[in-house]
């Protein structure tokens, strides 16, 4: 784990490059990427459902498609600036809540949520703030519910797979089912029985 190179970045002050490919999210990968990867949640559309680490809320809109009866989605980031961007896109669904801050200093009830989706953040965090703070997120899940998480594992951008699964296996999850590629680790985790 030590050769994986943890890269802080300011998400409160955005590159240029990282607002354009903000852009191109919200564009064509909310289509191309998202939706095909929500469908396999199946969402029944009542959920309450967690997007954390939601950046400018791309994915936050495709999920909000998948929750029409009844559902709520509650969108987090730690950057003031992407969350100002996430509620201003999407600022036309009454079924959105947006916070910004680190999860483990925000009051959200624990038990909450059916389903939490975790997509490219917890690299991001750095690697003394990864156990407490999944340990924050893995408080907020139902019984019955399910955390579904996509990272890179890339030596040069990622972590690696050992410690996602260690990081969850210590909130007493279960991993369900995953793929592992080259560049990415996708799995499925739940409270174990």
């Amino acid at each position: 784990m030590e050769d994986y190179e943890y890269k802080k970045v300011d998400f409160n002050n955005p590159s240029f490059m990282f607002t354009i490919e903000d852009m191109l999210k919200n564009m064509i990968g909310v289509p191309l990427f998202y939706n095909p990867y929500f469908k396999t949640f199946g969402l029944k559309g009542n959920e309450n459902v967690l997007d954390f680490g939601c950046g400018g809320g791309s994915s936050s809109r495709a999920l909000l498609k998948f929750l029409s009866r009844g559902g709520n989605l509650t969108a987090i980031d730690a950057s003031d600036f992407w969350i100002k961007k996430a509620r201003k896109r999407l600022e036309k669904y009454t079924n959105a809540t947006f916070m910004a801050g680190d999860i483990r200093n925000l009051y959200i009830k624990d038990n909450l949520f059916d389903v939490i989706s975790i997509i490219h953040v917890i690299h991001d965090i750095s690697p003394e703030d990864r156990k407490d703070t999944v340990g924050a997120i893995c408080r907020k899940l139902k019984q019955g519910g399910r955390i579904y998480i996509r990272e890179p594992i890339k030596k040069s951008h990622g972590m690696p797979v050992d410690e996602i699964r260690a990081l969850f296996n210590d909130c007493e999850l279960r991993e369900k089912d995953y793929i592992i590629s080259k560049s990415e680790y996708r799995g499925i985790f739940a409270i174990s029985p």
